[in-house]
C-alpha cells in the first residue's frame, strides 16, 4: 500500500508538504497542491488509505499515543485528558506504540486521522512526528531533545527526564546510605529504565563505586513482581550489604515492603525503600512509602489545555510554550514519608 512517504520521494518533496497538500493546507501552493494529487491519484493512494478521508476538514479527534495503557499513571492521565476534551465536543482515540509494534499508530499519523496527536511513547520516533506533524494536525511530545524537534508544529514538553532516577537516589545519599540496591521493573519499560540510568549517574557523581552496584530484574511492574523479587534481597539485607532499595516503581515497592514484613526486616530501621510515582498505594501502606510525584496530573490537564488552543488557534507556538511551563510541575517532587531513615 503506498504512503505519503512513498509520494513525497516520487515528487521530490517532503512528506510534511504532502501531508498539508492532501489536508488543503492554506500554506501549500494550489499548484503544488494538484501536483500532490494527481500523484496521489496515480499510485491509487486514495483507494488503498483504509478510512482515510483527504477531503474532511476535520476529524473532532485527538489521537493519544502511549506505550503502555495499563499502568495507573496512564489512566489517571487519560481521565484529566478526556474531561477537557469532552469540553470541546472532542474524541479520543487510544493506540498503544511499543518496542515491538508501532505500525497501528505510525499508520494513523502517516494518514492524518486526528486533528491532534498527544505522543507519549518513546517509541514513536522523531523523523515520524517532524514528518507529519502541520498546521492541521499539531502533535504534543515530552521529554525529547529540543535540537532534535524542527517541525514548527511539534510541542516538546520539556520534562527534565535527566533527572529521573538521580533525585531520589540523591535523597538517600544524603541521608546517609551508601549500599543502595535497585530494582528495576520490566526492561521494556522506558521509565524503569531513565530511573535506573538516573540511579547510575547519581552513584558516579557521589564517586561510589559502580562495581559494587547491586541490581535485581523484577521481570515487570507490579506487586507480584516485587514480592517475588524481595526474597533475593533479604539476605544481601541481613549480610549487611544493602542498606536503601530503590524499587523502579510505587507497585514494586509494596510487594517488597509485603515479604520483607513477613520476614522480620523493618522499614526502615534494617532497610530504608524508596518507590517512584506517588501511586495511592504508597501512602495506604505502613510505613507509607518515600516517593517522587512527577505531577502526571497537573501536567496532563495543561497539555490538554495547550491543545485546545493550539487547535482554535487562539495563541502562537510561542504564547502555548509560554503557558505551558509556566511554574514547577515540569519537575519531580520527592514526597518523603516514613519508610527511609537517616542513617547519618
Amino acid at each position: 500500500m503506498p504512503t505519503i512517504k512513498d509520494i513525497a520521494k516520487s515528487l521530490g518533496v517532503s512528506v510534511s508538504t504532502v501531508s498539508m497538500a492532501l489536508n488543503d493546507s492554506p500554506e501549500i501552493g494550489q499548484k503544488t497542491k494538484a501536483k500532490i494529487r494527481e500523484a496521489a491519484k496515480a499510485m491509487n493512494y486514495i483507494k488503498n488509505g483504509t478510512a482515510l478521508d483527504l477531503q474532511r476538514k476535520k476529524t473532532n479527534i485527538v489521537l493519544l499515543i502511549t506505550d503502555n495503557p495499563t499502568r495507573p499513571y496512564f489512566t489517571d492521565s487519560l481521565q484529566v485528558i478526556q474531561s477537557e476534551l469532552l469540553k470541546h465536543n472532542m474524541d479520543l482515540v487510544i493506540i498503544a506504540a511499543t518496542n515491538k509494534h508501532t505500525a497501528t499508530a505510525e499508520r494513523f499519523i502517516s494518514e492524518n486521522r486526528a486533528d491532534a496527536i498527544i505522543c507519549m511513547s518513546k517509541f514513536i520516533t522523531d523523523e515520524i512526528v517532524n514528518d507529519y506533524a502541520s498546521r492541521n494536525m499539531p502533535i504534543i511530545v515530552m521529554g525529547r531533545t529540543p535540537d532534535l524537534i524542527t517541525n514548527p508544529f511539534v510541542v516538546n514538553v520539556a520534562l527534565d527526564y535527566e533527572r529521573v532516577g538521580e533525585d531520589i537516589t540523591d535523597y538517600l545519599i544524603q541521608k546517609g546510605h551508601r549500599k543502595i540496591a535497585f530494582v528495576r521493573g520490566s526492561k521494556t519499560s522506558v521509565g524503569s529504565n531513565y530511573r535506573y540510568q538516573g540511579y547510575l549517574r547519581s552513584l558516579k557523581r557521589f564517586h561510589l563505586d559502580l562495581n559494587k552496584t547491586i541490581i535485581f530484574e523484577a521481570g515487570g511492574n507490579g506487586y507480584d513482581h516485587g514480592y517475588d523479587i524481595a526474597d533475593k534481597i533479604i539476605g544481601k539485607i541481613t549480610d549487611a550489604s544493602v542498606d536503601a532499595v530503590f524499587f523502579a516503581t510505587d507497585d514494586l515497592a509494596v510487594g517488597g515492603l509485603r515479604k520483607f514484613l513477613e520476614h522480620g526486616i523493618r522499614v526502615p530501621e534494617d532497610v530504608s525503600i524508596v518507590g517512584y510515582n506517588n501511586y495511592p498505594i504508597s501512602k495506604m501502606v505502613m510505613p507509607p512509602i518515600t516517593t517522587v510525584d512527577l505531577h502526571q496530573q497537573k501536567i496532563m490537564k495543561r497539555i490538554a489545555v495547550t491543545l485546545i488552543d493550539l487547535l482554535e488557534g487562539n495563541k502562537t507556538k510561542a504564547e502555548v510554550l509560554k503557558k505551558l511551563h509556566k511554574g514547577n510541575i515540569l519537575y519531580s517532587e520527592i514526597i518523603e514519608r516514613g519508610s527511609v531513615i537517616n542513617r547519618n
